[in-house]
């Protein structure tokens, strides 16, 4: 038996992709075939699944795409981590063995002989058969010979590893040299796993855009050169952030436990803090929150009041740089709300836009309410209602806000990110140092450039992902 591999993703790859792992096997012919595929917590035998998979009609290939049951093992990190934090809930590392079953056959090309008056039949391998089973007996020439040695019969005993006999007559036996194999009358299968495997796979918490994906490789998110990226869609220039405005990104450094993330601004002030990035995927802060801790080039503080931009890049521990940068424009402009909107983009990281211009907050309320009996009074034998009692009852009173939020103008560039906060799953609100989960109530946007239209300002409506509620 032989299993060969014909196609399976890299080995870092995003979640929300088809991971399509495809193999081939020598026994795919056999009766009751099935491709095995095992995935394992990398490195244990914690078994996390078990698919047992027919072959494709057109070549017999077993087919696979893993990509579902991975993204349920992943969630995201938002920790707002200071300087940096492990991101264990963004990837998994995972082990696939591949195998596979089908109905066993044991064959025989020795002569019949006599065991008592039942017929004994000895395998050219061992068996797996015990007292009592029930098995199907098919012959070389159909029967012809012996026909009361075809069909189904029971085991009446186990005479060594490759003998058995079964329950036909001995005297009905004409020709003992015929061939033949036994199977198990349930069709019971042989499971042989591990024949191939596929180690150390990496999947990250990331859905690529068809076109990107098709193709895509993980080489340049494996931090190792100055045009690597981390994992995050935002684009690399041309983007604005206030003076208070997060972002954190998160970054595949292979497990190189020493690094440093490091900021510049247009001034030439150099600063940095050390990451630790022993977890395969950590997240940094690199919005203009983060604080560095040591400088080589000026002194703190990275953002002053006349900073232009900054900024940020991965090297390791002797300063050799290991990323592309991203820079961030600092947006000065006066603003009458403190509103910005944090959120998981694309490929995991979260990025965030301020939202500056007047915002709207409404409010509704929701009810419930029954009829009930007025139970009333007697006064000097004469019943009638009282003033204070209920005919409708109110038994559940909730209070859902909206806000209408406004951003600035924007470059095309932020616009093109802004669409991945009207899609994301997870979003924060935060208003000074408050920060609260939201939902994006906004469903439709339009695709805006610049050579159509000079200045971009975007209008979302959210509402509080937790209801206020009421006592009563």
């Amino acid at each position: 038996m032989a299993i060969s591999l014909i196609a399976q993703p890299v080995y870092f790859s995003p979640a929300y992709n088809p991971l399509n792992f495809i193999y081939d096997s020598t026994n795919k012919n056999q009766d009751g075939f099935k491709y095995i595929f095992d995935i394992y917590e990398s490195g244990t035998s914690n078994l996390i699944q078990r698919y047992r998979v027919l072959p494709r009609y057109s070549d017999g290939y077993g087919e696979l795409d893993i990509s579902k049951r991975m993204q349920s093992l992943l969630s995201y990190d938002f920790s707002q981590p200071t300087e940096d934090a492990t991101a264990p809930n963004s990837f998994y590392k995972y082990d696939l063995k591949i195998g596979e079953e089908y109905v066993t056959y044991f064959s025989w090309t020795a002569n019949l002989v006599a065991d008592g008056s039942y017929t004994e039949i000895t395998f050219t391998a061992n068996h797996s058969f015990s007292v009592g089973d029930r098995v199907v007996i098919a012959q070389a020439d159909g029967g012809v010979a012996n026909p009361d040695l075809e069909g189904l019969f029971i085991v009446t005993a186990v005479n060594a590893l490759n003998k058995i006999t079964v329950n036909s007559l001995w005297s009905e036996v004409t020709d003992a040299t015929i061939n033949g194999e036994v199977r198990f009358s349930d069709n019971r299968t042989t499971i042989v796993t591990n024949l191939q495997t596929a180690n150390n796979q990496y999947v990250y918490n990331a859905a690529f855009e068809h076109l990107d994906w098709i193709g895509y490789s993980e080489a340049p998110y494996i931090l190792s050169g100055t045009s690597d990226k981390f994992l995050t869609s935002r684009p690399a220039n041309n983007f604005y952030i206030t003076p208070n405005q997060e972002f954190y990104f998160n970054l595949c450094t292979n497990s190189v436990t020493t690094g440093r993330i490091y900021f510049q601004n247009d001034a030439g002030t150099t600063g940095y803090y050390n990451a630790n990035a022993s977890g395969f995927v950590f997240q940094a802060n690199v919005g203009s929150t983060a604080v560095p801790s040591t400088f080589t080039v000026g002194a703190a503080p990275i953002i002053t009041a006349t900073t232009t931009y900054y900024d940020v890049w991965y090297t390791d521990n002797t300063n050799t740089q290991l990323s592309a940068k991203y820079r961030f424009y600092i947006d000065n402009r006066c603003a009458i709300e403190d509103y910005q909107i944090i959120f998981k983009d694309r490929l995991g990281s979260f990025g965030s836009f301020a939202f500056q211009l007047r915002a709207y907050e409404r409010g509704t309320v929701n009810r419930q309410t029954y009829n009930q009996k007025i139970q009333g009074a007697v006064t000097s034998n004469v019943w009638s209602y009282t003033s204070k009692e209920f005919g409708q009852k109110t038994y559940s009173v909730n209070a859902e806000k909206t806000l209408e939020l406004n951003t600035n103008w924007m470059t095309e560039e932020m616009a093109q990110y802004f669409e991945e906060l009207l899609t994301s799953d997870v979003t924060f609100l935060k208003t000074g140092s408050t920060v609260q989960p939201v939902i994006i109530l906004t469903s439709d946007f339009e695709v805006e450039r610049q050579r159509n239209k000079n200045l971009i300002k975007k209008t979302i409506t959210i509402k509080y992902a937790n209801q206020n509620q009421i006592n009563g």
